[in-house]
């Protein structure tokens, strides 16, 4: 056997048996990588669309109390637990501390709905999820 030989029926041969052995291994991680973005995109829309509601003040004009039957239920719920894992170690002492997010509202001033800062743990939640956002790199 010659060298034309082996080039015209053997090369072809071999590439095609490496590139059928590659090509499954190559589908499925990029199919993992698409189920594993899907699954993220699912958890912040579900952290954004259930948790912030729940977080959220009710009523713009009388900040809640955090610490309480609203810290409980937000605490107990599924969503939460889903999102706890992916927080900062600050945001969760921050939102688990029963004695955190007293609102007061000095004077006549009341607070602007667009003032996150008197939206306590508000901020702390969408600030985190933001953040956990541009660490999965989905924005």
């Amino acid at each position: 056997m010659n060298w034309d030989t082996a080039l015209q029926y053997v090369l072809p041969f071999a590439l095609g048996v490496v590139v059928g052995l590659f090509s499954p291994w190559a589908y499925r991680g990029f199919q993992k990588r698409k189920q594993r973005i899907q699954r993220r995109r699912e958890l912040v829309n579900g952290w954004r669309l259930e948790l912030i509601p729940m977080v959220a003040s009710s009523s713009p004009d009388l900040p809640e109390i955090w610490a309480g039957p609203k810290q409980a239920k937000v605490l107990s719920s599924p969503i939460y637990a889903s999102l706890r894992p992916h927080l900062s170690k600050e945001a969760i002492k921050k939102i688990e501390d029963p004695t955190m997010g007293l609102v007061l509202n000095r004077g006549d001033v009341s607070p602007s709905e667009s003032h996150l800062a008197y939206r306590f743990p508000l901020k702390i939640f969408i600030d985190e999820i933001a953040r956990i956002e541009r660490d999965w790199k989905l924005v």
